[in-house]
C-alpha cells in the first residue's frame, strides 16, 4: 500500500470511529480497540513513566492558569462556558448518582484508551503523512478540542498538546494513555471531593 493510500484509510478510519463513538460510546469504543488490535494505528510501549509524569506535572501547572484565564475572559465578554455536563453532574451528585461509576469508567478509563487510538493513532498517522510532526500534533490538537465542543475547543486542545507530544517523543500510545487517564481521574476525583471547584474555575 502507498504512503497516500495508508494516510487515506488512516484518517477514514479515524473518522468513522469517531462517529461511531459519537453515536454509541460503547459501540465506538469496542470497533475501536478491535480496529486497533488488528490494524494497530501506532506502537504501544515503551511507557516511559517517569518521563510522562515530568511533562504532564509541568504542562498541568500551565494549562489550569490558561484555562481559568480563558474562562474569565469568555464571561468578561458574554459568552459564559458552561462545564461538561458528567462533570457538572458529579460535581452536584457525587457518588451519590445512579451513574456514578458508569461515568467514572468511561472517563477514566475508557475515554482516554479510545480517543488516543483515534486522535494521537490513526489521525496523527495520518496527518504526519502530509504535513511536518509539529503542524500534524497542531491539527490533531485543533480537531480533539473542536470533537469536544466548540466552547471547550481552545483549552482542550492546549491540554491535548502534551498527550501529543508524549504520542510523537515516544513513538507509542501508552504515554498519552497514561497521562489522558491520569489527568481525567484527577478531574473526576477533584470535583467530587470538592464540589465548589467548578464554581471557582468557571467564575460563577
Amino acid at each position: 500500500m502507498s504512503d497516500a493510500a495508508r494516510a487515506a484509510s488512516q484518517a477514514l478510519l479515524a473518522l468513522v470511529l469517531a462517529g461511531l463513538l459519537g453515536v454509541n460510546v460503547w459501540l465506538g469504543a469496542c470497533t475501536a480497540l478491535a480496529a486497533a488490535l488488528v490494524f494497530p494505528p501506532a506502537a504501544w510501549r515503551p511507557l516511559g513513566l517517569a518521563r510522562a509524569l515530568a511533562c504532564y506535572g509541568v504542562w498541568l501547572v500551565f494549562w489550569v492558569a490558561f484555562a481559568a484565564a480563558y474562562l474569565r475572559v469568555m464571561r468578561a465578554v458574554g459568552h459564559p462556558v458552561a462545564p461538561q455536563g458528567s462533570l457538572q453532574a458529579l460535581a452536584e451528585r457525587g457518588v451519590t448518582l445512579p451513574s456514578f461509576w458508569l461515568e467514572v469508567t468511561v472517563i477514566v478509563c475508557v475515554a482516554p484508551v479510545v480517543e488516543e487510538v483515534i486522535f494521537r493513532g490513526y489521525l496523527f498517522a495520518s496527518v504526519c503523512r502530509a504535513v511536518p510532526a509539529w503542524l500534524a500534533q497542531l491539527i490533531v490538537a485543533a480537531l480533539f478540542g473542536l470533537a469536544h465542543g466548540l466552547e471547550h475547543a481552545l483549552p482542550i486542545g492546549v491540554l491535548s498538546l502534551v498527550f501529543g507530544y508524549l504520542r510523537g517523543r515516544s513513538g507509542a500510545l501508552a504515554p498519552s494513555m497514561f497521562v489522558h487517564a491520569l489527568h481525567n481521574g484527577l478531574t473526576v476525583s477533584a470535583v467530587v471531593c470538592w464540589p465548589g471547584l467548578l464554581d471557582l474555575l468557571y467564575a460563577r
